[in-house]
């Protein structure tokens, strides 16, 4: 039996509506999608907001063909540069396409001219987090040139990624780069999209053209702040499969680990298998094993054992970030959404 992930959508919603207060007007809201919505399911996340925001972001072509073939017709920002293999499907989809090099640019144009097909290009620019991204003005410069000579490339935009946005020099380091890169783009295409906040930028105040949420859209902050405020969105249970009773001496799951006195254990469905982490944490008996956990206060409901209801507080647990445990705590969970 599968563990059960429920997903309020309208703490979702509520949330959207909340970050939009802290936006201009003219800013657009970009959902971050990728990785199956954080682990809480891309399609459903999308559709429940759909008519809010004003388009989606995914890291991988499969991500962003499971959102169109699901119904999503609004715009789709693959954030990392296509793998040729991709590039075909991509500009049959009409997807905005993220790109950092002429080669990348070239296999893009070449695919739009054999399907007769345009297609948007968002331009990689590196501030500082020196990840991806076009290092120099100049190769920015040849880039936006080459695209807006193109009779099927558009210069939709150019965006960037802030590497340390919990520190203010670093971020206004960055911005600064950024701002030179956008006067540069938009003087090729005034209309042009440039954005360089994801959730830290937008607890930082930066705003700009759009912004890029992820994290926060399922209640988690990506650094202390009181900007604004928003609530996890998932809470998962885990099936009771067994109850046993340990004497004092006796062992449980694998291990040399013994009962240092008589206990009442609840053995649930869930284990590292699902995405938990190994390790001993809150009111565990010894360590998970892959299929199973045995617990010695579980916290039972009508659905099952609550398992995770704050993943900040299990990342902390296993040193680790709300991300990781997010993207992997759904791995074996059916999803079950709130409306």
């Amino acid at each position: 039996m599968l563990n059960s992930a429920y997903i309020d959508l309208n703490i979702l919603r509520s949330n959207v509506k909340n970050l939009k207060k802290n936006l201009d007007k003219t800013t657009r809201f970009c959902a971050v999608v990728k990785a199956d919505a954080y682990g809480h399911g891309a399609s459903k996340i999308s559709s429940a907001i759909y008519k809010d925001v004003d388009c989606f972001a995914v890291a991988l072509n499969e991500e962003a063909k499971e959102l169109r073939l699901s119904g999503i017709d609004k715009d789709i920002l693959i954030l990392t540069p296509p793998h040729f293999k991709d590039v075909s499907q991509a500009v049959f989809y009409n997807f905005i396409l993220t790109v950092d090099n002429f080669n990348t640019l070239k296999v893009i144009e070449s695919e739009c001219v054999k399907q007769n097909r345009p297609c948007r290009i968002h331009l990689k620019f590196n501030t500082g987090m020196n990840r991806l991204g076009i290092d120099n003005l100049k190769e920015l410069d040849s880039l936006a040139q080459h695209i807006t000579k193109s009779k099927y490339l558009i210069l939709d935009g150019m965006f960037s990624h802030l590497g340390n946005p919990e520190n203010k020099k670093d971020t206004k380091t960055a911005q600064n780069k950024f701002l030179l890169a956008n006067n540069l783009i938009k003087g090729y295409n005034n209309k042009a999209i440039c954005h360089i906040s994801a959730s830290g930028g937008y607890l930082q105040k930066i705003g700009g053209d759009m912004v890029r949420l992820g994290i926060l859209l399922y209640g988690y902050m990506p650094f202390e702040s009181d900007l604004v405020s928003v609530k996890p969105i998932m809470k998962i249970y885990a099936p009771i499969i067994k109850n046993r009773c340990v004497l004092s001496g006796e062992h449980c799951l694998y291990g040399n680990l013994m009962a240092e006195k008589e206990q009442n254990l609840c053995l649930v469905r869930c284990g590292y298998a699902d995405g938990f982490n190994r390790k001993q944490t809150f009111f565990q008996f010894n360590n998970r094993c892959m299929d199973i956990t045995a617990l010695k206060n579980a916290k039972i409901t009508n659905k099952g054992v609550l398992i995770m209801d704050n993943a900040d507080l299990l990342a902390k647990e296993y040193g680790t970030i709300s991300y990781e445990v997010l993207v992997l705590c759904t791995k074996r969970a059916e999803k079950i959404y709130l409306q």
